[in-house]
């Protein structure tokens, strides 16, 4: 019985066989490892593997990063995160390839994102509050109907509504409608400021046309405005 065992040599190393074949397909997957950004064009990373392979060496590898074109993380150098494999080859979405994707195993590398990971040195300013930074600020806007956007940087804040802007940074605040433009601080000071129309109205009526009591010609100062 055994000597008729050891000549059928298919049936002795199906077992073998099997095992080698699984680990090929489990090869041929994409993998879910730790690495680190070292380069950013657009919304395309190419991250570094944090892991010790001391017996093999994994390359570098450019990837598209997990993210939708209608909100945009300002990925850095250094930002760590994890490598997220598709079941099949993501070049045909993503521009790093051609061709549309089908169920042909590519290379194990070929169908890997980006994914940011959180850090415990890196918590938010506030836990329960939306968080939207970035080093050179945040950018909102409307992509279809009257232009519309709000523009943080270090240059400071632009609100934009059509032709109507209002502009703060450190020196100074300038609102344009109507195609004038109004100016407090910097070389602009506050008692040459034009005020037309539309008009602006205080406590005791409007700016543009109202009266004072007790005027007089020369230097003398009017009254509290009355109307």
């Amino acid at each position: 019985m055994a000597d008729n065992f050891s000549k059928l040599w298919l049936q002795k190393s199906q077992n073998s066989l099997a095992i080698n074949r699984a680990a090929q397909e489990i090869r041929k997957q994409g993998r879910a490892l730790p690495c680190r950004v070292t380069k950013v064009v657009g919304a395309i990373v190419t991250v570094e593997f944090e892991m010790d392979t001391s017996t093999w060496t994994l390359p570098p590898i450019t990837i598209p990063k997990a993210e939708s074109p209608w909100f945009r993380h300002p990925t850095q150098v250094d930002d760590l995160g994890m490598t997220l494999p598709a079941d099949v080859y993501l070049g045909g979405i993503s521009g790093l390839g051609k061709g549309i994707a089908n169920f042909l195993r590519r290379g194990n590398l070929s169908a890997l994102v980006y994914v940011p990971v959180s850090n415990a040195d890196s918590g938010p300013d506030d836990p329960n509050a939306a968080q939207v930074c970035g080093p050179n600020g945040a950018i909102i806007r409307t992509t279809t109907g009257t232009k519309s956007s709000i523009v943080t940087n270090t240059n400071g804040t632009t609100i934009t509504f059509g032709t109507t802007t209002l502009i703060v940074n450190a020196s100074s605040i300038t609102f344009t409608v109507d195609g004038q433009t109004f100016t407090w601080g910097g070389s602009q000071a506050v008692s040459t400021l034009p005020i037309k129309a539309p008009d602006v109205l205080v406590p005791n009526g409007s700016v543009n046309g109202h009266n004072h009591p007790g005027v007089q010609t020369g230097s003398g100062n009017t009254g509290t405005m009355q109307s």
